[in-house]
């Protein structure tokens, strides 16, 4: 019998690939949620995890260093977002502590990850 594993491409960014197991655990906790918190405010932070999956995977695959940095910093600024809805979520219980918690976690990992490689394009921008 044949074995598949699945091995990334080398030139998948980590944080791609960091971001999707974030969106597997949100999309987890979705699929639990009541029918109006799914169709409001868990449709809307289902979207924009998918732009903010969209986001990173173009900087991953962008030509010019300049357009890197744009689309970070929108990846970043969609980060942010997430984040506060996330919160407005938990505040309103629509999702649990627990849940949140680990969400919030791995987001904060990957805004970390994704304003390092914006500084480093910045300090290999020439001004």
């Amino acid at each position: 019998m044949i074995e598949y594993t699945f091995n990334p491409p080398p030139q998948v960014p980590v944080v791609l690939i960091r971001a999707k197991e974030v969106y597997r655990a949100w999309h987890k906790y979705l699929i639990n949620l009541n029918r109006l918190d799914r169709c409001t405010i868990g449709a809307k932070i289902d979207e924009i995890f998918l732009l903010f999956l969209e986001l990173i995977f173009k900087a991953g695959f962008a030509n010019g260093k300049l357009e890197k940095y744009s689309i970070l910093s929108q990846a970043i600024s969609k980060c942010d977002l997430l984040s506060f809805l996330l919160q407005l979520a938990w505040e309103q219980k629509v999702i649990d502590h627990k849940n949140y918690g680990s969400l919030i976690f791995l987001l904060n990992e990957i805004g970390g990850m994704l304003g390092g490689w914006k500084k480093s394009l910045q300090e290999k921008t020439p001004k």
